[in-house]
């Protein structure tokens, strides 16, 4: 059972404050380029990993408190996270393909039963914060395009360290602040590609 202290679960709830943040200019961003079906796909989606990664946090803090090990909480996120992302997957693929506006862990180590959900997790952030980056470069927003890299740089970072490493509350504590970081980037991205829209729509 993994030990966990306070302070790092607590922690635990910034990156998933940061991924609200800037879902909620990318769904607005979705709203502005594609309309209102594809903003709520890309909201229904936003809100599965928010909630996935919300549970998992509360988990761990109630658990670091010593109140109970409610395992479901945990365990849930993978379930919510996997159509939660490639719902952000599909939405970004047509955010890629709309014109210029011309007008105003270790697969070995997991349960079996999360592997095919982690592919599709894994699979589906990074291409969506990919295609992100892509638009961003075509939009030149060159700063949100860096920090959609350092996002994904972060991820990548965490997927490394979860797969090589013993987790100890050292290693969790380096984990806990490289996804902080890399949530907030992507908050700060969302929020740059979302005046760059609407600079363009009102000039």
């Amino acid at each position: 059972m993994e030990t966990y202290t306070l302070p790092l679960a607590l922690l635990d709830y910034v990156p998933n404050i940061a991924f609200l943040v800037g879902a909620l200019f990318l769904v607005r961003t979705m709203r502005l380029a594609l309309g209102a079906p594809c903003s709520r796909v890309c909201m229904t989606g936003s809100l599965l990993i928010f909630s996935g990664g919300m549970l998992k946090a509360t988990w761990k803090l109630i658990y670091t408190l010593g109140m109970a090990d409610i395992q479901w909480m945990s365990e849930i996120q993978f379930i919510l996270l996997a159509p939660g992302f490639l719902a952000l997957l599909v939405t970004t693929i047509l955010l890629a393909r709309t014109k210029p506006f011309k007008a105003p862990a270790i697969i070995l180590a997991i349960a079996p039963w999360k592997i095919p959900l982690l592919a599709i997790m894994t699979l589906s952030s990074l291409g969506a914060q990919g295609i992100l980056t892509y638009i961003s470069f075509k939009r030149k927003a060159p700063l949100a395009a860096s920090l959609f890299i350092v996002a994904v740089l972060c991820m990548l970072g965490m997927s490394g360290m979860a797969s090589g490493s013993e987790q100890t509350v050292a290693a969790q504590w380096i984990e806990e602040t490289m996804n902080s970081i890399g949530q907030i980037a992507f908050a700060a991205a969302c929020w740059l590609l979302y005046r760059n829209y609407t600079f363009e729509m009102t000039n």
